[in-house]
């Protein structure tokens, strides 16, 4: 398996190793209270997420979340996409990424 493999978060959109081009959606699932989504595109060139969606709220048991990210990427190439969530204990508590490409 590639990735991250998680029981209480989980990023399920995109799947791992496909096309992607701006916006993209992301989607997954949470179980958690009072949790607060971070979803990030990176890209291994640039120090900064070359996309980031809101905070999206979340919480529940095994409940569905989506976002939509734009990004600007140097096409083709490869991204990885980034699920995370914290605040309660530290600032990164949970997360899931997988690998996609432009």
């Amino acid at each position: 398996m590639v990735g991250t493999e998680d029981s209480t978060l989980t990023l399920t959109a995109p799947s791992y190793g496909s096309a992607v081009r701006s916006p993209l959606l992301a989607g997954g699932r949470i179980s958690g209270v009072d949790e607060s989504l971070r979803v990030q595109v990176r890209q291994i060139a640039r120090t900064r997420p070359v996309g980031e969606a809101s905070p999206i709220p979340a919480g529940g048991a095994d409940t569905p979340w989506t976002a939509t990210v734009s990004f600007t990427a140097d096409c083709p190439g490869t991204l990885t996409v980034v699920v995370s969530t914290g605040g309660h204990i530290a600032e990164v508590e949970r997360f899931a990424i997988t690998g996609v490409h432009c």
